[in-house]
Parts: structure tokens; sequence; C-alpha cells
């Protein structure tokens, strides 16, 4: 089994694919991880897209994170699309919350040497604009494959539910 979760920053990826890896015993991907360089350094794209494709092209998994540039080439490998489709003022809150209450420390999510810290205003940016720009592409994405298994959830009952069905 294959399961993609996207959504916007804040929307508690990491969180919920943890307990799905937990519950179904699949290896867990979390993009962050394979992202970012130390210090919150971009990485060259073409070494994170072959490392993601090689991800994509294990037998099975879940992986979490963004990243619309290549977000198709998972979602063609995928069999359930989970699209956490929360408010941005909640995943500002989330990720406002987390930066403080987690400050300095490094997430089981997060590369190494890539500690918490405050959102600069060009991420609040990415946050707040999530629905105009990266919504969007998500839509037509899920529409291309809407022959797969799409869930798209919009509060947090629902994602509960959804981790009882599995």
């Amino acid at each position: 089994m294959k399961i993609v979760i996207i959504g916007n920053a804040g929307s508690g990826k990491s969180t919920f694919a943890k307990k799905l890896s937990q519950k179904l015993c699949l290896p867990l991907y979390h993009l962050d991880k394979y992202f970012w360089k130390p210090g919150w350094q971009e990485p060259n794209y073409s070494e994170f897209e072959l490392i993601h494709n090689d991800l994509c092209d294990q037998l099975k998994w879940i992986i979490e994170g963004m990243n619309t540039r290549i977000l198709e080439y998972r979602i063609k490998r995928a069999d359930i699309i989970i699209f956490l489709d929360f408010s941005r003022y909640l995943c500002l809150f989330r990720v406002l919350k987390r930066a403080i209450l987690g400050f300095g420390n490094i997430r089981d999510s997060s590369a190494p040497g890539c500690p918490e810290r405050i959102p600069d205003l060009k991420f609040l940016k990415f946050i707040w604009h999530f629905d105009a720009k990266q919504r969007a592409r998500i839509k037509d994405l899920l529409e291309k494959y809407n022959y797969k298994s799409i869930l798209i959830v919009k509060n947090k009952s629902d994602l509960a539910a959804i981790l009882n069905t599995f």
C-alpha cells in the first residue's frame, strides 16, 4: 500500500502520518527530512528529486509533505491520497504554537541540523496564501487522478474517523 499525505504547513501531516504508519506498519517518509540541509539550507533540487523518486518507487510507504513541483510523481504511484484541507487560520496557529513550544528542538519529521525556529515572513506568507496558490494545483491533480482513493479531510473528527477505518 502507498499513501500520500498532503496539506498546508501546520495541518497535521506529520502527526497523522506517524499514527497511520504505526497502525498499518508501513514505512514512513517525511519529505522535510530529505529536502532540508542543516541550518535550513535548501538542497540542490535535482538531488532531492532523485531521492524523492527513489522513495516513491519503493513497494510500500506513507509519504507526507508537500512540494507541488513533484507531487504528481508521488500521486501517480499512490494508492490512497489524503489531503488535509484545514483552514489557514488553524494552520498558522499550529505552526506558531509548534515554534514557540518546540523552539530549538529538532522534530522527528525534520532534517538533522534543522531545529524548530520562529517562522520567517516568507513561510508565514506561504501558509496564508496556500489556498490561493497550492490548493488549486492539488485540486487539479486530485481531479486528474480521481480514479484513485482520495480522502479530503476538513476537520479533526474526520481525521480520527479515517484513522479508525484503517
